[in-house]
């Protein structure tokens, strides 16, 4: 009877070693998650603001990146929630939408098809120089990349990506377009401010399609009328 209850308990210590086992691979990243519906909450830091800016204080300092079937959200507040900025990109229907507010101005964009590409192509570019290098970040093993901005400053910074997250060519409709997975860290300047986003966690779970949805009291507004509204509202934080 001894020896039983010895051997069950060895078969039970087996068990869960091999349980502990399988959860650190899952949670390392190690295979593409079968999960398609989740949220990546990102810190954004400004390196190239000084720290004793007071201004830092009334920028974003979160991003929510909510995704479901190819299909993403990223939007952050600043000012205790009077401005809010969102983006929507929509692979299935070759769809992206920008949203801003500010107090009681909505304004939104909207580019399908051709039209995302023509955008696209009025950006600045990038050239990306992939690496062996390996980072870690939020239990996913991430890939190395430095992006180096074709302009005459010929500005580089260093982004971190995976492919183990399940979201097709995540980045179809933004400049990161040759970076082959969801980036965990990378840094973006636009508008005289730049900002570096950061992954702080993931987690699964059911996103309602509210989510990418673009209220219908926002106004529909150009392109150049976006940008010259964005521009004036970051300069007020300036």
């Amino acid at each position: 009877m001894l020896c039983a209850k010895k051997l069950s308990l060895n078969k039970l210590l087996h068990l869960i070693f091999l349980l502990a086992i399988t959860l650190t691979f899952v949670r390392c990243g190690d295979g593409v998650s079968n999960q398609t519906e989740g949220v990546i909450e990102y810190n954004i830091t400004y390196p190239k603001m000084e720290k004793d800016n007071f201004m830092r204080d009334f920028m974003p300092s979160k991003m929510k990146f909510s995704f479901k079937e190819n299909t993403y959200a990223n939007s952050f507040s600043a000012g205790m929630g009077m401005f809010k900025s969102s983006f929507v990109c929509n692979k299935n229907d070759q769809e992206f939408i920008q949203m801003v507010k500010l107090i009681n101005k909505k304004y939104a964009l909207t580019l399908n098809g051709d039209a995302i590409s023509k955008s696209m192509s009025l950006k600045p570019s990038y050239s990306v120089e992939f690496t062996n290098d390996i980072k870690n970040i939020i239990g996913y093993n991430c890939n190395k990349a430095i992006v180096t901005v074709n302009n005459e400053a010929h500005d580089a910074f260093i982004v971190y990506y995976t492919d183990k997250i399940n979201i097709e060519t995540p980045n179809w409709c933004n400049e990161f377009v040759e970076i082959p997975g969801v980036m965990l860290e990378y840094q973006y300047e636009k508008y005289g401010v730049c900002m570096r986003f950061s992954a702080e966690k993931i987690k699964f779970k059911k996103i309602d399609d509210d989510e990418f949805s673009l209220p219908t009291d926002y106004k529909i507004i150009s392109e150049p009328e976006m940008e010259k509204e964005m521009q004036e509202i970051f300069d007020s934080f300036k």
